[in-house]
């Protein structure tokens, strides 16, 4: 009630302002009381104890940089910029100009969509540990499964660099979101409305019997896969494209499970892949873990 009131008697303009200010703070407080004691006490320890490894000096960071998944201090750069939410009149969704492409998001995301744009960009930056690859000249000329592309801004980024890509997502909002921005591209683009996974059922597909299904050549793919914990189930589900591909090369997140590293850093070895983590950290889970494996032959 107080908060609708709030919503409706001060203007938006005064109301970033103000979230900018102090509210933003105290409502991190409120809501994530404990996570920001430890951000608090971090920032504290780090300014009098100086880091013995690189774990620590991203703690260091991340006290410097404020409490959120990315212990950047260059962060900054990405925090005082505004980026302009426009909204399509053909469709209602919103968008945002993305290296002069349209890139969208689901309808209801609207209030939201320029934190989670910054996001992107600070994930993608090339010194950030969720970077998938140094360049994008590594996919030219490659099939891009993305697994798990939600709004797909890799494949956005990558798009005049590959032959085709396959967007694996379920979610309609954002497949909606998905055909409005790939609309110029649609000769390039599959959308597959499956989960990737270790079994083959109505909502299930494993990539061995997709690529098998489609008729693909498996020696010149790139795997992107940030499913949330479900990386492992869609390796094991991959193991023939992957033990015999002979250019096929990927990078998958290691950061959702606590032993994601061990595990799917085995897999991918002894398939005879050659594996390398991008450096830095995320804080995720109360904890600094690594974020991204590379792999290739």
């Amino acid at each position: 009630m107080l908060a609708k009131l709030y919503r409706n008697i001060v203007p938006e303009k005064t109301r970033k302002v103000i979230y900018k200010a102090f509210l933003g703070s105290l409502l991190m407080l409120i809501r994530d009381f404990e996570g920001t004691m430890r951000w608090y006490w971090c920032k504290l320890y780090y300014s009098i104890i100086s880091p013995k490894n690189e774990k620590e000096q991203a703690y260091k960071a991340w006290g410097i940089a404020g409490n959120s998944p990315y212990p950047y201090i260059w962060k900054k750069e990405y925090d005082l910029q505004h980026y302009e939410i426009n909204i399509d009149t053909t469709n209602n969704l919103p968008y945002v100009v993305h290296n002069g492409k349209k890139l969208y998001f689901k309808r209801d995301m609207v209030a939201s969509a320029e934190s989670t744009y910054r996001g992107l960009l600070i994930e993608q930056d090339k010194r950030s540990a969720h970077r998938y690859v140094s360049s994008y000249e590594e996919l030219k000329g490659k099939t891009l499964l993305d697994i798990g592309a939600a709004e797909a801004n890799f494949t956005l980024d990558t798009i005049e660099y590959i032959d085709h890509a396959y967007l694996f997502e379920c979610d309609e909002a954002w497949i909606e979101a998905l055909e409005a921005t790939f609309a110029p591209w649609k000769d390039k683009i599959t959308i597959v409305r499956k989960y990737v996974s270790d079994v083959d059922n109505e909502d299930n597909i494993t990539l061995d019997s997709f690529i098998q299904d489609q008729g693909m050549d498996i020696n010149n793919l790139f795997l992107k896969m940030d499913i949330e914990g479900y990386e492992r189930k869609a390796l094991d589900g991959a193991v023939y494209i992957l033990g015999h591909g002979e250019h096929i090369s990927g990078s998958v997140c290691i950061y959702h499970l606590h032993d994601d590293k061990e595990v799917i850093g085995a897999k991918l070895k002894n398939l005879n892949l050659k594996t390398r983590i991008q450096p830095g950290y995320l804080y995720f889970e109360k904890e600094m873990r690594l974020a991204i494996m590379q792999f290739w032959r």
